[in-house]
């Protein structure tokens, strides 16, 4: 598969420049939002000749005043990203300069980027570097890097639509879930790489879709290889440890993965609950990409019964209806997030293709009209409300 490396600056863009174009290395150059020269074409394909685009880059941030320090820390003037295409794929560099160009008018539309083309690896692969410049030409405020798993996932698709190997079922990220990645998490997705939190964190998504009390989430996180036991307190919360049953060093606190994995956040979400999901069949799928080690489609599970749970959809079709609407609405990414639910929800047999009834949880401020409401006492600890698992009052 091929890959997104990322490099942040903190400089003027002279010095990457001045790296990227020495010895006459570069087999060529696309800009975008940079004035350069054409001297002919090469098929459909600009060939663009040498030009200063670093002090273009350098002149537009300055003038904005993005160069300039930022709460006591160095500005980041610009990134730079290393398009590494699958080494397998002896993809030619026509191929590549039509996938970096769209890639990343896709995800830094308003940005001055200049992308410079070498073969100096083994095997003398085509790969891209793409320096974007910290400033937007159309608000004149900073750049906000994108999520990285985002980025390589883009990377891959577009991949795929030009037949070139790729990673079909990469990790996914839930967009909706509180979840908090660390550094060291955030570089090994930015590698495209998994770390075992990852992995503890969609087995607690799995469960968090299929579970109606706390108790049935500790049961189904066991069959799913996760042992959760009770953190030492600290403060005036009590919560969980996640550990891996085999690896029990690998062990961090519920709040740690996230808030929406901690011990009051998942007992206020859990009790009480009516999951549309076939929970035999969610647990079949999930103990089998357990055993086999198939932590992508273990993501891909816990994507899809994340988007189910959360939208409370309880058929194929209310799927369907909910991506054409988000479609509509001009979100993309959401209607993305529901049609891949939906593809997974009929492939395992997680849904019914319709229901006569949505569904809704009582523990999320739902119900059925004029149905009495669960009550809950600020404070209160939901774990003991009535014994875990009998926590409906």
């Amino acid at each position: 598969m091929g890959i997104v490396k990322a490099i942040s600056g903190h400089t003027g863009a002279r010095g990457v420049m001045r790296y990227l174009e020495r010895d006459g290395r570069a087999l060529a150059r696309d800009f975008l939002n940079i004035g350069a020269p054409i001297e002919g074409w090469e098929g459909d394909l600009p060939r663009y000749g040498a030009c200063d685009w670093a002090a273009e880059m350098d002149s537009v941030r300055e003038a904005a005043g993005n160069g300039r320090a930022w709460r006591g820390r160095a500005a980041r003037t610009w990134k730079h990203y290393v398009l590494s295409p699958d080494p397998g794929s002896r993809v030619d560099l026509a191929t590549l300069r039509g996938l970096a160009v769209e890639w990343a008018s896709e995800h830094f539309p308003d940005h001055q980027i200049a992308i410079v083309y070498h073969d100096d690896n083994e095997g003398r692969i085509p790969h891209a570097h793409v320096v974007v410049n910290n400033t937007s030409l159309e608000t004149g405020r900073r750049l906000q890097v994108p999520d990285p798993l985002e980025l390589n996932r883009s990377f891959q698709r577009l991949e795929a639509e030009r037949g070139l190997p790729h990673l079909s079922n990469e990790p996914l990220a839930r967009p909706t879930a509180r979840a908090r990645r660390s550094r060291g998490e955030r570089a090994a997705e930015a590698r495209g790489e998994r770390s075992w939190v990852a992995d503890i964190r969609a087995r607690a998504d799995v469960a968090r879709a299929l579970a109606a009390s706390p108790a049935e989430y500790r049961s189904l996180l066991a069959a799913m290889g996760v042992e959760l036991a009770d953190a030492a307190r600290r403060g005036p919360r009590r919560d969980w440890v996640y550990s891996l049953a085999d690896s029990p060093s690998r062990r961090i606190r519920g709040e740690r993965l996230g808030l929406d994995y901690g011990r009051a956040s998942v007992c206020a979400a859990v009790i009480g609950g009516a999951p549309p999901i076939d929970r035999g069949a969610a647990i079949r799928a999930a103990r089998k990409a357990v055993a086999v080690g198939g932590r992508a489609e273990l993501d891909r599970l816990a994507d899809a019964a994340s988007t189910i749970w959360r939208r409370r959809a309880r058929s194929l079709a209310a799927l369907d209806g909910m991506a054409t609407a988000a479609e509509r609405a001009g979100r993309r990414g959401e209607a993305e997030a529901l049609r891949r639910a939906r593809e997974f929800a009929a492939e395992k047999g997680l849904l019914p293709q319709r229901s006569e009834r949505p569904w809704r949880s009582p523990a999320r401020g739902g119900g059925e009209a004029g149905a009495p409401r669960r009550q809950t006492t600020r404070g209160r600890d939901p774990e003991r409300n009535r014994d875990e698992g009998r926590g409906q009052r």
